[in-house]
């Protein structure tokens, strides 16, 4: 038949169906919780100070937020996989912090959150940070988990019997 053209299967996502890209999720959470404080703030944590104990632990949080997460992705680059969860997955990242965590960037995130709050008397951060481990768990985690069962199979399901998803 002249001028048809051939129908052509979809493609087959060959990437996790998360819910959208986590460091918005992290962005979201904490502009909620700078609008919250503005509206409602709580006042628990010592004022915003350029000393004190506050300041020192977010500090020291906010580097080992940088920290890990920088290790991830440099452990990623190694082993030539993807970092974005919108792209496929090339190869299973086993070394670097994934030897301590299957999700050092998430991980990272819920540190970063902490360590904003801290330093800046976020109080409402440090009450959404739950909030974000939820659905960075439900919304991400679970998914990038069954998505990289399906690709990697036992490898996969070897690497989750001996890292702990968290901590």
């Amino acid at each position: 038949m002249q001028g048809a053209t051939a129908v052509t299967e979809p493609s087959v996502k060959d990437h996790p169906d998360v819910i959208m890209l986590p460091p918005l999720i992290l962005l979201i959470v904490l502009a909620i919780a700078i609008a919250l404080e503005w509206v409602a703030g709580l006042h628990f944590l010592p004022p915003m100070s350029w000393s004190g104990w506050s300041l020192y632990a977010g500090l020291l949080l906010v580097v080992a937020a940088f920290a890990l997460g920088g290790w991830a992705l440099l452990t990623f680059a190694a082993v030539g996989t993807n970092a974005s969860p919108h792209e496929p997955a090339l190869h299973l990242a086993l070394s670097g912090p994934y030897r301590f965590t299957r999700n050092p960037m998430y991980l990272g995130f819920l540190l970063l959150l902490v360590g904003v709050s801290l330093i800046f008397s976020l109080e409402w951060g440090l009450i959404l940070t739950p909030v974000l481990a939820v659905i960075l768990h439900y919304g991400v985690v679970l998914r990038e988990e069954r998505y990289l069962t399906e690709k990697f199979g036992q490898p996969y399901r070897d690497f989750v019997g001996r890292t702990r998803r968290w901590l």
